[in-house]
């Protein structure tokens, strides 16, 4: 009778190792599949968002053109490494579905930040909450509006300005508008075309207008300030009333923010 109290206990102990083992095996697998789910989700998300920063997208024009025709965006500027576009992030932003054909079967936010903190974060796509959520930080540059920036010529002036002036010109048509931009109000300057002048006026921090007609060739002539510049924009754009450091390539971070659907 002892023995075979003895044996029930043992078989009683054995059992519940047993059960005890296969719930623990069960767990660490239920673990295991978790985390090989969650790393090849976090791995998709990174391959989508690298080929998102590096590539332009097909086609690469794809910001241009209607969101049916775009098989797959990004935001790479063509032979610029490490450069996004401006153009192209504000296009998902009025057109976020296209983010599901970079990210497939995943959510995803995109946030540019840029450096500069005088300059507002940038956001695309769906806001995302949950548990399941992945961040990825990438460094880049975003060339924002510079694009537009006119690159003048410095040459000899032929009004002949004494020292402390910059004088340069550049070519200008009726199909655009002209701003001069300036970060700083120390300084002066002065406008010569062909047919008008414009006198001596003093710097602001901003956009003014310039009234050019017609084409030509126009005289900037700059005393002092700090950057100033010239940009083109189409007919009735409103990027003149963004800051002047819109108008310069800013270094951002670029945070890629996924979850499962």
């Amino acid at each position: 009778m002892i023995l075979s109290t003895d044996f029930l206990l043992s078989l009683i102990i054995v059992a519940l190792i047993l059960g005890t083992s296969a719930e623990l095996v069960d767990m660490q697998e239920s673990r295991l599949s978790e985390e090989f789910r969650e790393g090849h989700v976090n791995q998709k998300a990174a391959a989508a968002a690298d080929i998102l920063v590096s590539t332009p997208g097909d086609p690469p024009n794809w910001e241009k053109i209607p969101a049916s025709a775009c098989k797959s965006p990004g935001l790479a500027v063509p032979g610029e490494r490490g450069m996004i576009s401006y153009e192209k992030f504000r296009k998902l932003q009025s057109r976020p579905e296209l983010l599901g054909r970079a990210f497939q079967g995943m959510r995803v936010q995109l946030v540019l930040r840029p450096i500069n903190s005088s300059i507002r974060p940038l956001v695309a796509g769906e806001n995302i909450s949950g548990d399941e959520i992945s961040v990825m930080k990438i460094p880049v540059n975003c060339n924002f509006l510079s694009g537009h920036v006119i690159k003048l010529q410095k040459a000899v002036c032929p009004c002949g300005h004494p020292e402390n002036w910059t004088c340069m010109n550049f070519r200008f048509n009726s199909s655009l508008d002209y701003y001069l931009i300036s970060d700083s109000p120390d300084g002066s300057w002065m406008l010569d075309t062909e047919n008008s002048h414009i006198d001596e006026v003093d710097l602001i921090y901003g956009s003014v207008k310039l009234n050019l007609t017609g084409e030509g060739v126009a005289w900037l002539h700059v005393h002092g300030g700090g950057w100033v510049s010239v940009v083109a924009l189409p007919r009735g754009s409103r990027d003149y009333l963004m800051s002047p450091d819109h108008f310069r390539v800013q270094p951002c971070v670029l945070e890629v923010i996924t979850a499962p659907l």
